[in-house]
């Protein structure tokens, strides 16, 4: 191509030749003019005159003084001119004496006429650089204005470019087959391009307008197009006037805006044009205008930011109120269904505006640092959801009026069956970040998701799903990211969308072990690979290469071990450039995995590394691994080299949490956090109960994070489950056995798959969930009836489909042992660390939870604390009368209330003291009669007999608060307490975590201060 391009320099030079050879100083002075209008600055005109007026001053053209900005172009940008600069042109075809033809006109410019801070001078012959330097140093020493010269190889040079080679075309009368290749632009904007430039039609229809508004939005929409946006300005500027009709001008000055702003990147030469659309705007009943409005206050405050035009935040906050004020006042007229879609949709744009009035208020500038045209549209939104650009952090006008309005649209669209929500989406898809905690966003999110694929097609709804779990993942909501992700890939799960299925899967892996749930993680990677279709072969190493990352993480290193062996087998078969580390990002991790794998198992006993090292062997990636070693070891030696076997372990299980070959034994231990609490699943090392039992995992891992932003509100304990399989006829069978007051520990059985037909997955599938449900529901402290509620909810948003999506995890595995030969244990081998309490910590988002829990508020608190302040010492008067007088239990209260204790936890106690010594040692109530034992509680104690004072001990004080914990939680804020027993230090640190136990108080009086 650039032999091309300097062939058409070389006959435009030489055309230029042929002109100064024939004199022809006219047509040279048209170029030239024709040049910088297209290259420097529009506002040329030329300067032409009688000999006896004065002549032409020595200028051949001149530029004419204008208020409107923006006249200047690219390369008098370059050559540092300002749009209010005076510019003088002299163009010569003369041959001798060059340097004083220029400084002659130079002077004639500078002794009359309109003074010019730059002369710019066209000739046709070559000038060396050494004298055109000279001749600029001369003109500034002796006139203090910028010379610039072009000659005949500068003038080439420009016209050579495609966008005015036109100009060479027309007057130097070149041939087509000159012209240089176009840039990579369509063919219908080429044809266009070449007619409006030879056409001498007027333009003044609709027809016009349709035709080169095509073409301008083509030209700012792409950086292709770019160049000829002035051109195409200039074409469409006489529909700007006056006397267009008003429907046809308002079409041209959007456009032109949007040229102006979008792909010249300033909005000050149409500022007085943009100030017309939105006041016409602000009292026009058409939607069509308001949103158009909408558009350009929106451009316009962007613009504000980067400084790209001179109207001001007071300016821009009055207009987006008087729209706002205009839409609503439509509304009130109830508009038709399409026009109040329209209405809305603006009118939450206005509130989701940038809010400059707290803006100022906060003292905190709005400035983006970038310049608009430093992106197309396109190329900034995917920045934003790839999170290389990040949107400025300022407050919108109103977010939640924003989203009222989204509902109002979403309630509209059914009487509006053909409105377009594309936009809409589209919107609310890149405010996704900003509106995610809105409670009606997924309610939304759903509304237009369902909508664009009754309209578009479900890969139309799932790409904005994408899109927003992309946007989640980039600000770090995982969870929430994970959320909109499963609906995408679900929408997905369809015979055309294989790839992108592929793609939302393995993000699918990736977010779960971002989470640190690494049973999941492994889960969906075994069925990206799975899913991988033939002409995704890449997909498919990637596939395994998640699994084997989620085993390394979990300590599962025989499995990781030959799971990343297989992946890189397959990798080195089926990919292009396969050991491109660049193009294959996983490459690396995978190696540097299994490296230390490696590393560790050489410092083992022979089991250790023969399995390693014959895995390593039999794929045949031995020398990409040492190569890989050696690469990475230029920078210093890897950390383990310096380690022994012990020291090496310890490392490991500091940073993953779980101890390297935790499956190399007979059983197999998965551990980790998640919502407060650590989960330990045990099963043996076999094939049917490895299957069940990382099925088990899994599922219990992807149902903790589905639940986590409904809050189940979980008892921040430990739960061990010893999960076996039965046959494929096995009926589940769950049962809490030996726990303790510190572990709730389940027996679990699993029926397995022996028959490979839906009616079977979807059996195992609904066992295994409703193991799951009952031990997470065993730790919930939700009473039943919103824990009912909660797991509707869960199943009505897919959560079935999303334990087990595609195929269930033992077909997956069985596959996957099967197809790579995999060795499940190394028999014999007992765990290397003897004491495995290890757990890897929770992901983002999993942690226990620091926010009030589900149905508390501190006014309700408040309520039942001062009921106990008023109830409890009338239930028990003559004890509490006589513990005020007795000096040893003023000393108990106050080192309970050192402690933290509050007063009504002291009375709480003192009252299960006075009523359990009642209960004990002076009643005839039987324990087994649980209706009088709860009178009696209930009952206010005989006057005049109070309990002995040796009752109230410390011990026994600690004692009775615990007892009565669980009921406390019941009767203050309707929790139920399952466990059995009952973890009491995971229940008080549950209450005083998110229910305000240890802080809750109100004014009152020393309830054992002795009284008169």
């Amino acid at each position: 191509m650039s032999r091309v391009v300097e062939q058409t320099k070389a006959e435009i030079r030489f055309a230029l030749n042929q002109l100064a050879a024939r004199n022809g100083q006219h047509e040279f002075e048209t170029l030239s003019r024709m040049l910088a209008r297209t290259t420097v600055t529009r506002n040329v005109l030329p300067a032409t005159g009688p000999v006896a007026a004065g002549g032409d001053q020595g200028r051949d053209f001149e530029t004419y003084h204008t208020e409107m900005a923006g006249q200047t172009q690219q390369l008098g940008h370059d050559l540092g001119m300002r749009d209010s600069d005076g510019v003088g042109f002299t163009c010569t075809l003369q041959q001798d004496n060059i340097g004083s033809k220029i400084r002659g006109d130079v002077d004639k410019i500078q002794a009359e006429g309109t003074a010019v801070r730059f002369v710019l001078a066209y000739c046709e012959v070559n000038i060396p650089v050494a004298r055109r330097h000279d001749l600029q140093l001369q003109i500034r020493t002796q006139h203090g204005i910028h010379l610039e010269i072009f000659d005949g190889n500068g003038i080439a040079e420009l016209l050579a470019h495609h966008a005015t080679f036109w100009i060479a075309e027309e007057y130097l009368h070149l041939p087509g087959r000159v012209l240089p290749p176009p840039p990579d632009r369509p063919d219908w904007y080429e044809a266009d391009l070449t007619r409006w430039r030879t056409t001498a039609e007027p333009v003044l229809s609709w027809g016009n307008y349709v035709d080169l508004a095509g073409c301008l939005r083509y030209a700012y929409l792409t950086r292709e197009g770019r160049e000829d946006i002035p051109f195409w300005l200039e074409k469409l500027a006489p529909l700007l006037g006056d006397d267009v009709p008003t429907p046809l001008r308002h079409a041209a000055r959007h456009q032109s805006i949007l040229a102006h702003h979008l792909g010249l990147g300033s909005m000050r030469p149409i500022d007085h044009l943009t100030a017309v659309e939105i006041n016409a705007a602000t009292t026009s009943a058409d939607p069509n205008l308001l949103s158009d409005a909408t558009v350009l206050l929106l451009l316009t405050c962007g613009a504000f930011a980067r400084g790209e035009t001179s109207h001001t935040a007071d300016q821009i906050m009055i207009w987006n109120r008087a729209l706002t004020a205009r839409i609503d006042e439509l509304l009130t007229r109830s508009p038709r269904p399409g026009e109040t879609c329209s209405l809305l949709e603006s009118l939450a744009t206005l509130k989701m505006q940038p809010d400059l009035d707290q803006v100022a208020t906060a003292g905190a500038p709005y400035q983006i640092a970038d310049a608009t045209t430093d992106f197309t549209i396109s190329e900034r939104v995917q920045a934003v959801t790839a999170n290389e650009l990040t949107p400025v952090d300022v407050p919108s006008v109103d977010r939640s009026g924003a989203m009222d309005a989204f509902a109002r649209l979403a309630e509209a669209l059914p009487d509006a069956p053909l409105y377009p929500v594309e936009h809409a989406s589209r919107f609310l898809t890149l405010h996704t970040p900003l509106l995610v905690d809105e409670p009606q966003f997924d309610a939304l999110a759903d509304v237009f998701d369902r909508r664009l694929a009754e309209s578009l097609g479900n890969d139309a709804a799932s790409e904005k799903a994408l899109d927003r779990a992309g946007a989640l993942f980039n600000v770090g909501r995982l969870l929430d990211g994970l959320r909109h992700l499963h609906r995408a890939r679900l929408s997905l799960f369809h015979g055309e969308a294989g790839f992108r299925l592929i793609e939302a899967t393995l993000a699918t892996a990736e977010a779960y072990q971002q989470l640190s749930l690494y049973a999941a993680a492994k889960y969906y990677g075994l069925v990206a690979a799975a899913l991988t279709q033939r002409e995704d072969p890449d997909l498919y190493p990637q596939g395994l290469f998640k699994a084997a990352a989620a085993d390394y993480h979990q300590g599962n290193w025989v499995s990781s071990t030959q799971l990343a062996c297989a992946a890189l087998v397959a990798h080195g078969l089926l990919a292009e450039q396969a050991f491109d580390f660049e193009r294959h990002t996983w490459l690396a991790a995978a190696l540097f995995e299994l490296a230390n794998i490696k590393a560790l198992a050489d410092k083992l006993d022979a089991s250790y590394k023969d399995l390693v090292d014959d895995t390593i062997s039999d794929a045949g990636v031995s020398g990409l691994l040492d190569f890989f070693v050696h690469e990475v070891s230029r920078d210093g030696a890897p950390w383990w080299d310096d380690t022994d076997a012990e020291q090496h372990i310890a490392q490991v299980v500091e940073q993953l949490g779980r101890p390297p070959f935790a499956d190399a034994g007979p059983h197999r231990r998965m551990r980790f956090q998640c919502l407060g609490v650590t989960w330990t699943v045990e099963f043996d090392s076999q094939e049917p109960d490895v299957a069940v039992g990382e099925r088990f995992t899994a599922t219990l891992q992807i149902a903790l994070a589905h639940f986590a932003s409904a809050d189940p509100a979980l008892v921040p304990t430990r739960v061990k489950v010893l999960v076996a399989p039965g046959t494929s006829s096995t009926d589940p069978a769950i049962e809490q056995v030996e726990s303790t007051p510190t572990e709730t520990c389940f027996r679990c059985t699993l029926a397995t798959i022996e028959h490979h037909e839906p009616e079977v997955y979807e059996a195992v599938t609904q066992q295994t969930l409703a193991a799951v449900a009952t031990v997470i529901a065993t730790v919930s402290a939700l009473p039943d009836d919103r824990w009912s509620v909660l797991l509707d909810q869960a199943f009505e948003q897919g959560l079935p489909s999303i334990t087990t999506f595609a195929m269930p995890y033992d077909v997956l595995f069985q596959g996957a042992t099967q197809n790579h030969r995999l060795r499940l244990t190394l028999n014999e081998q007992r765990p290397l660390v003897s004491n495995d309490t290890a757990c890897s910590t929770a992901g983002s988002g999993l942690e226990f939870p620091n926010i009030p829990g589900p149905g508390y508020s501190l006014s309700h608190s408040q309520d039942e604390v001062r009921f106990k302040y008023e109830n409890l010492p009338r239930l028990m008067r003559p004890t509490l009368a006589a513990l005020r007088q007795a000096p040893t239990f003023a000393a108990t209260v106050a080192v309970l209330r050192e402690r933290g204790w509050l007063d009504w936890h002291i009375l709480l106690a003192t009252h299960g003291v006075a009523k359990n010594a009642r209960l004990y040692h002076r009643s005839q109530v039987s324990l087994d009669d649980t209706e009088a034992v709860r009178e009696l509680f209930l009952a206010p104690e005989p006057e005049n007999d109070p309990v002995p004072l040796r009752y109230f001990s410390l011990s026994s004080l600690e004692q009775a608060l615990n007892i009565t914990l669980p009921a406390s939680a019941t009767t203050m804020w309707k929790l139920t307490l399952r466990q059995h027993p009952i973890d009491i230090d995971a229940a008080r640190r549950l209450l005083i975590t998110r229910y305000g136990w240890a802080s809750d108080d109100v004014e009152h009086e020393d309830p054992f201060q002795p009284r008169p």
